[in-house]
């Protein structure tokens, strides 16, 4: 069997620097809270769990004088003036290309036009957007939702940056047929949208992909997505979910992963399949 492991795979390099600033910030403090995941993997959050992270659900739960780290998917504009009530210390690991966002939404909401964000408007990116437009932000997730939700003639437009880039384009067009002025502003993760492409080629060289992340993470969602509706694709957290049975008459299989997940379970995962392929050749020789 041969394995192909697409070229950009493992953590982004917002996830990167989020996940060594926490170690790091880790040695220095006993105990840091963080209010949500700081990314969406079950694995890296149990490790720093075990080196002293608090992961809470409500700001409740943060006691005073605690160190608070800020997720890589940013929080809403009040919660971290909430916190700021609180903590002695706050370490702030926002991907860059969120905090883009962000100041991208401080130089326009002084403008009259409505900010429309395009994405899921249950990701914790997209509350942590919107809430700096003042009341001013429209989130769009389809096509459909252009015609009843915008009720303006002029909009400024930037979007999620693990949205779908394909879905992205169709809510723009959408936009722009509807308005008389919009303007957009393309936030999507570039690195997010080369996996997109990558996974795309890979699906026509392989029998099977391998889709290794997070079952919350919208990236790894999308990859799959992308994947399943060209390729026979499995979705996976970690190489305990790989089943022999899956691999019986596949010749090629292709690796990829969304942008919170490490390298380490990457390996796993492909030695995992080399031992099923083994156990099989020595099934079939008996």
């Amino acid at each position: 069997m041969e394995i192909i492991v697409s070229d950009t795979i493992g953590f982004c390099s917002g996830v990167r620097k989020a996940i060594r600033g926490a170690e790091k910030a880790l040695k220095g403090n006993s105990k840091i809270y963080c209010l949500g995941d700081i990314i969406h993997n079950k694995g890296v959050v149990n490790q720093l769990k075990e080196k002293g992270m608090v992961f809470v659900k409500s700001l409740d739960e943060i006691p005073n004088g605690a160190s608070f780290i800020i997720r890589s998917h940013g929080l809403p504009f009040e919660t971290i003036e909430n916190i700021q009530k609180k903590a002695v210390h706050i370490y702030d690991f926002t991907c860059p290309k969120v905090k883009k966002s962000h100041k991208l939404v401080e130089s326009l909401k002084n403008h009259k036009r409505p900010i429309v964000i395009v994405g899921n408007r249950e990701h914790p990116e997209v509350k942590a957007i919107f809430s700096l437009t003042e009341n001013r932000g429209i989130i769009i997730e389809k096509p459909e939702e252009v015609k009843t939700k915008l009720n303006t003639d002029e909009c400024y437009v930037l979007v999620q940056t693990t949205f779908k880039p394909v879905l992205f384009y169709e809510i723009v067009k959408e936009i722009v047929s509807f308005t008389k002025k919009a303007i957009i502003y393309n936030t999507l993760c570039e690195e997010t949208t080369k996996r997109q492409e990558e996974v795309k080629d890979l699906a026509t060289k392989v029998d099977m992909i391998i889709v290794v992340g997070g079952k919350h993470s919208s990236n790894t969602k999308t990859l799959f997505s992308i994947s399943n509706s060209m390729v026979k694709s499995v979705h996976i957290e970690n190489a305990d979910e790989l089943q022999n049975d899956w691999f019986k008459e596949v010749h090629r299989v292709g690796i990829v992963s969304g942008a919170s997940t490490p390298d380490d379970d990457i390996d796993r995962v492909i030695e995992k399949i080399y031992y099923f392929e083994r156990n099989n050749e020595d099934e079939t020789q008996r």
